[in-house]
């Protein structure tokens, strides 16, 4: 059942005040980490930048490309799920959102450091706008996952987590949003200005 009154108490939680501050910490090292990579013909960050590109053709996907794209989209929400089940799993938890937010920001700035002016487009069109998507959805699963662990075994945790169903139907169709921008808009939009 859809209720916006889970999605409200998630939001008011410490649990997400905790992993918003995890994915910001991850976003500036992100930041910082992909500003001050030495720029050379060998490096990771014109690695990146070069895969970017080679996205951006304005080509229509291929099927290679729209299953990494998937899996890449829901893995992370996936991986939230089952790290709930750990031993440790606020820690866990903690770091695979931090480790998003390093690579949202890893990206963002190696594209801008490898290809300049041209770089804040291709990053805005191909990285930020699918983030507006899946940031809600990644804080609201791992949001419910730790709420749904607290004081429970892992057969309580998969029951608790069951109470989320309208939380994990509203960050589905967040993560299929991010999912689909990725695939149909981006191709076209980089395709128009020759990115």
């Amino acid at each position: 059942m859809l209720s916006f009154s889970d999605v409200r108490r998630l939001r008011q939680s410490p649990v997400f005040a905790f992993l918003v501050a995890a994915l910001l910490c991850g976003v500036l090292a992100g930041s910082f980490t992909g500003m001050h990579i030495p720029q050379s013909a060998g490096s990771y960050a014109g690695d990146l930048a070069a895969l970017v590109a080679e996205n951006a053709t304005g080509e229509l996907p291929s099927l290679r490309t729209v299953v990494a794209c998937i899996g890449g989209t829901f893995g992370w929400a996936v991986g939230a799920v089952l790290l709930g089940a750990l031993p440790g799993r606020m820690m866990w938890v903690g770091l695979l959102t931090a480790l998003r937010g390093f690579l949202l920001a890893f990206s963002a700035a190696a594209a801008l450091v490898e290809s300049g002016w041209r770089g804040i487009y291709i990053s805005v069109v191909s990285i930020g706008i699918s983030a507006v998507f899946w940031i809600p959805a990644l804080l609201l699963v791992c949001a419910a996952v730790l709420d749904a662990a607290q004081g429970r075994g892992n057969r309580g945790y998969f029951t608790a987590l069951g109470r989320f169903g309208g939380v994990l139907g509203i960050s589905t169709a967040l993560l299929c949003g991010s999912a689909l921008w990725r695939l149909l808009a981006v191709p076209v939009l980089l395709g128009l200005v020759g990115a």
